[in-house]
């Protein structure tokens, strides 16, 4: 264990203490806003996504500064049209590039249905390009919208809570009712290191190797490793 998974425990406590201190129902609404923020955002993206796309200045800023080809150590390869290479010399030209988790996978999607073709992009260059740029913009629109449509969300639950008294804890509630509570707070956590390490791809795209140390930092790390690499979140961000 390193610092980051410690920060990562105190994250777990907190959240914890607050389902504890906040009762059971408080937390189990503030869960459900998660959730429904969570798919507004998803069902959001090609809208959202869409408009960036049809800024050509926009888009073109963020294709300039995401540079996806810079992954590719070889620039002969970089310049080499994907069909000139057999799906083996791409698996691992990819796997060797190491971009950031779920871009790789993204990219080797986009190879096989040739999903740029029509824009006349064929290079694997230009795919790396076209591809991370389209994920990064995707995961910025996504949690975009779900902040706010959570804070949306928190002004009706605060009104609720205001209107109904929403139960609080008081000396005299149940352990069990507390330990619901607290169960619930932990859950909380988790969807909300889910929710803050979809900032990680986008964090070492604009890295790009500058602090390997960030990197290394995650990595080695025993919780971050779960939350970024097995981020269901991240997984649902589209390539295109």
């Amino acid at each position: 264990m390193n610092l980051l998974d410690y920060a990562i425990l105190a994250i777990f406590a907190a959240f914890l203490l607050s389902g504890v201190y906040k009762g059971f129902l408080s937390t189990l609404l503030s869960i459900g806003c998660y959730i429904v923020s969570w798919l507004i955002g998803i069902i959001c993206i090609p809208f959202g996504a869409s408009a960036v796309k049809n800024s050509e200045t926009l888009f073109n800023m963020m294709l300039y500064y995401t540079e996806g080809s810079e992954y590719i150590k070889d620039a002969e390869l970089a310049r080499a049209a994907v069909s000139s290479l057999s799906t083996a010399e791409i698996n691992t030209i990819v796997a060797n590039a190491d971009v950031p988790y779920p871009m790789g996978k993204r990219i080797l999607e986009n190879i096989a249905s040739e999903a740029f073709a029509a824009e006349g992009v064929t290079t694997l260059g230009d795919y790396f390009n076209q591809t991370i740029v389209c994920v990064f913009i995707n995961i910025l629109v996504f949690l975009l919208v779900f902040a706010v449509v959570r804070i949306i969300l928190a002004f009706i639950m605060g009104g609720v809570d205001y209107a109904w008294k929403l139960p609080q804890l008081r000396a005299g509630d149940p352990v069990i009712i507390r330990m619901l509570g607290g169960g619930l707070g932990l859950v909380r956590g988790i969807l909300a290191l889910f929710l803050l390490f979809m900032l990680l791809p986008i964090g070492l795209v604009f890295l790009a190797g500058k602090l390997q140390f960030v990197t290394d930092l995650v990595r080695e790390s025993f919780f971050a490793h779960f939350f970024y690499r097995s981020n269901f979140l991240l997984s649902m961000m589209p390539g295109t």
